[in-house]
């Protein structure tokens, strides 16, 4: 009876771990969905967040946030851009170097684009920009240019710092959304913490 009860009881204990986890999971996904589909205002000042560079070259995940850049700056001709990511291990040139080397190739003015070169941290990408916007008098209203999981992390981030955000999403290959997506719970509710 008593084996049967101590049963019963971790049963009990799992369903509930397990009801968390998924109830944290669901209001993450809402949250993240919400962000990456936030439109950003007009002619706001765009920033891409940095990511892996191989050697002198964009990873596939940087190339996609670029390439979302590049259609709002396109879209958006007053616009100007902090390129935002400082050199990390195995990168020969710094990430804010690499996305400047990228929208200049694509046509993107070169006096349109500001690098931040020193930051390695999302939190560090949006403080260091925020100064850089300061001296030059660029106001608060921001469009974060990041992969649509990271959206909603990056805006809690900017919020923090006094920034009106909207959104620019790059969209993750299929085959690695769902790994980037579930270090992403993780990263959320680490910082919720």
């Amino acid at each position: 009876m008593q084996k049967y009860f101590l049963g019963k009881c971790v049963l009990g204990i799992m369903a509930v771990a397990i009801g968390i986890v998924v109830i944290t999971a669901v209001i993450e996904t809402v949250l993240i969905v919400k962000a990456s589909a936030k439109k950003p205002q007009e002619n706001a000042t765009l920033i891409v967040l940095g990511c892996k560079v191989y050697g002198e070259h964009a990873s596939r995940s940087l190339r996609e946030r670029l390439d979302a850049a590049l259609i709002y700056l396109e879209e958006n001709p007053n616009s100007q851009c902090i390129v935002s990511g400082g050199m990390g291990e195995g990168e020969k040139i710094s990430e804010a170097e690499c996305m400047y080397r990228y929208l200049t190739k694509k046509g993107i003015n070169s006096s349109r684009i500001i690098k931040e070169d020193k930051s390695t941290s999302t939190r560090e990408n949006l403080r260091f920009s925020k100064k850089i916007m300061e001296e030059k008098g660029l106001g608060n209203n921001i469009a974060i240019a990041t992969s649509e999981y990271h959206q909603y992390r990056a805006s809690q981030i900017a919020k923090s710092l006094g920034f009106s955000v909207g959104a620019v999403s790059g969209h993750t290959a299929w085959w690695l959304f769902p790994t980037f997506y579930m270090r992403e719970l993780y990263g959320i509710l680490y910082q919720a913490l």
